[in-house]
């Protein structure tokens, strides 16, 4: 008897009971919720990809993740205790795919109660290409020129080539990985630089244990070619009896030294010459030509050896007026 008077007293004003119980039920969640503190973070956002496909779009580098608690778990909750990713591992095949980003916490983060997680976005779309891996060359970025009258020789790089790992065809088009700018203005001398890798494309990943590598300029001075056409020939030595009928051909040649020697390099009036010493009487003579240049020069393509020349006597009043000039 006792239960069917208690199930008549719950069944009275059952309409009103329950409007009540809902009203206290709202009551209570809206208050648990109302002292909740919410933060929000700005989380890295990490790709892994250890299988066999590779993102072919940029993904973002950060997401946003909401969290709500106590104000006390709010204020232990650090940025270091979230970390987010996208997991590309179960993918197989290429193609356009909604990655759904994955939110880790910190142990102590798990044992708070409550502690909700919200992060956005909550999908990432990534195509997605077949890995692939290569060795490509390292290329020194060099800006500038050497000093006046230097070159860069030679170039070297140690070690010579990298590994990329990217999407297939990001990796197919990648030819060569450039060093960080190198500034080789008013070099005169042999230099090494140990400078980084730029990475242009954000597609590719370059796997090297190495953060730095060895640059090696072998700078040398510049070689330059000058032509001299039609230089005068100087008599020497010549009796002052004697003189040179007509006009002595010149000699052409090419001088092969350095830019810093050679640029702007003036030839003496004495630098083609032709030895008269051994002459006692007029005649015409095939006389050896001399070019008296530093040892620094080195002369190519003369056009002749030797040249013809014509001596003969002076006439009597030249022979005098020379031995009264002489006097």
């Amino acid at each position: 008897m006792k239960v069917n008077r208690l199930i008549e007293k719950i069944a009275e004003n059952w309409p009103a009971k329950v409007i009540c119980f809902v009203m206290a039920l709202f009551l209570y969640i809206f208050h648990h919720v109302s002292i909740l503190d919410r933060k929000t973070f700005t989380v890295p956002l990490s790709v892994v990809a250890d299988g066999g496909m590779y993102p072919m779009t940029d993904c973002p580098d950060y997401v946003r993740v909401t969290v709500r608690s106590t104000t006390e778990n709010i204020a232990e909750a650090l940025q270091a205790d979230i970390t987010a990713s996208l997991d590309l591992t179960t993918y197989d095949e290429e193609g356009v795919y909604s990655v759904p980003v994955s939110v880790h916490l910190a142990p102590k983060l798990l044992l708070m109660d409550p502690f909700e997680v919200t992060v956005k976005p909550e999908n990432v779309t990534i195509r997605m290409e077949e890995k692939a891996l290569r060795y490509v060359p390292i290329t020194p970025a060099l800006s500038g020129e050497p000093a006046h009258g230097y070159i860069i020789k030679v170039i070297s790089v140690e070690p010579e080539t990298v590994q990329i790992i990217g999407p297939r065809s990001a990796v197919e088009k990648t030819k060569q990985i450039y060093t960080d700018k190198i500034n080789t203005a008013g070099l005169t001398d042999n230099k090494s630089y140990d400078v980084a890798l730029q990475n242009i494309n954000s597609l590719i990943a370059i796997q090297s244990e190495k953060q730095l590598f060895h640059v090696n300029l072998t700078i040398e001075a510049e070689q330059l070619v000058r032509s001299f056409a039609d230089v005068p020939v100087k008599i020497m030595f010549l009796s002052p009896r004697l003189e040179v009928k007509g006009i002595v051909p010149g000699i052409s040649f090419d001088l092969r030294s350095t830019v810093s020697l050679l640029d702007g390099y003036q030839l003496d009036e004495n630098a083609v010459q032709v030895d008269c010493s051994a002459i006692k009487e007029a005649g015409t003579y095939e006389l050896p030509v001399q070019i008296s240049l530093p040892s620094y020069f080195g002369i190519e393509n003369k056009s002749a050896d030797t040249v013809k020349v014509i001596i003969e006597e002076k006439s009597v009043t030249e022979e005098k007026t020379a031995t009264d000039i002489r006097n």
